[in-house]
Parts: structure tokens; C-alpha cells; sequence
């Protein structure tokens, strides 16, 4: 419990979510740890990390390091909480992208939050993500790079790669940047 008087009852912990995530495997390691009912799969802790360290090593071969961010534009799903443990574990920065942004919402995110990669699926039933995205790209100068579309062959490449990773060790650094829903204005990161 925290107390602004006196300070937290224990004393706090250090460590980058990645360090966190370790201890939580050599726990917990054969113990369940994400299940995604409507896409049946299923991770144990042990089996969470060596999939993230995939992700991770498929970012670094893209050309992502630390402090890049990485933007997500999806809803729930595996590779969601794939893609930002193995940002942890590659030091880059995650940027959640609502999915609910359409184009002039999105446009302005991809430009404010020098987003390098950004993984999204193509479309559900919500909407035409890679249309949207199209239509936010047109003409616009932007630090993007990588596209990345769940399920698809570069996908698939991408969690195959091999290059090395350098996880962040200083956990006051920036892990992800959250865009606001930008109801009363223009998005915000925060």
C-alpha cells in the first residue's frame, strides 16, 4: 500500500519488465500464462518468452533498436501481448494505436510518434486496417518504415529471424507510449 505520508509499504522493485517477465518464468514456467480463446492458442510462461524472444529477434533483423518505437494497431490477441513483451525484450518502445483511430487520427499518431514498425491485421470486423492505413500514409513524410501484417508470410519471416537483441536494463526508461482516445482534441501520447 502506498502512502503519500510515508511511502510504500515495501520497499519498490528496479527492474525492466523484461527482468520481471524472467522472474515470473522461472516461477511459473510450465504454468499457464496467456490463453486466447477466440484464436486457440495457449502459452505457457516458458513458452511466452521463447515466442517474445522470437518477436524480439525478428524487430532487431527489421533494424529496430533501442529506444525505436514500435506501433501496434489491433485489438486483443496473442501477438498483441507477443509484440510488447518483445519490445521489453529488444529495449524498443511499444506505441498502442487504438483501433478504433480512422484515418486523420491515425495520420497524426504515425507523424507524432515516429512510429519505425507498425503491426496491425489486415482487417476484422471492425474495420479495413491496411485500407485506413493507406489513406493515412498517402503522401505523408513519416519515420515508418516496416509494416507488418499478423498471419502473413512476413510474419512468419519475421519470427524466424536470428539477429541479436539488446534488452533494456534501466527500467525508469520508456516502455510504451499509450495514444489518448483524442475525444476533445487531437490524440495525445502519454
Amino acid at each position: 500500500m502506498l502512502s503519500y505520508s510515508r511511502g510504500p509499504d515495501q520497499e519498490l522493485w528496479e527492474l525492466t519488465i523484461s527482468q520481471v517477465f524472467d522472474r515470473a518464468v522461472e516461477r511459473w514456467g510450465e504454468r499457464p500464462a496467456l490463453v486466447s480463446c477466440h484464436q486457440s492458442k495457449r502459452y505457457t510462461w516458458r513458452e511466452l518468452r521463447d515466442a517474445a524472444d522470437c518477436v524480439a529477434r525478428g524487430l532487431a533483423s527489421l533494424g529496430i533498436r533501442h529506444g525505436d518505437r514500435v506501433g501496434l494497431w489491433s485489438t486483443n490477441c496473442a501477438e498483441w501481448v507477443l509484440l510488447q513483451l518483445a519490445c521489453a525484450r529488444a529495449g524498443a518502445v511499444l506505441v498502442n494505436v487504438n483501433p478504433a483511430y480512422r484515418t486523420h487520427e491515425l495520420a497524426f499518431t504515425l507523424q507524432k510518434s515516429r512510429m519505425k514498425a507498425l503491426f496491425l491485421w489486415e482487417r476484422d470486423a471492425r474495420a479495413e486496417y491496411a485500407q485506413i492505413l493507406a489513406e493515412a500514409r498517402s503522401g505523408a513524410r513519416l519515420s515508418l518504415e516496416h509494416v507488418i501484417l499478423f498471419g502473413t508470410e512476413q510474419w512468419g519471416k519475421l519470427l524466424a529471424a536470428r539477429a541479436e537483441t539488446r534488452p533494456a536494463t534501466d527500467p525508469q526508461e520508456i516502455a510504451s507510449i499509450h495514444y489518448t482516445s483524442g475525444t476533445t482534441g487531437l490524440p495525445e501520447g502519454v
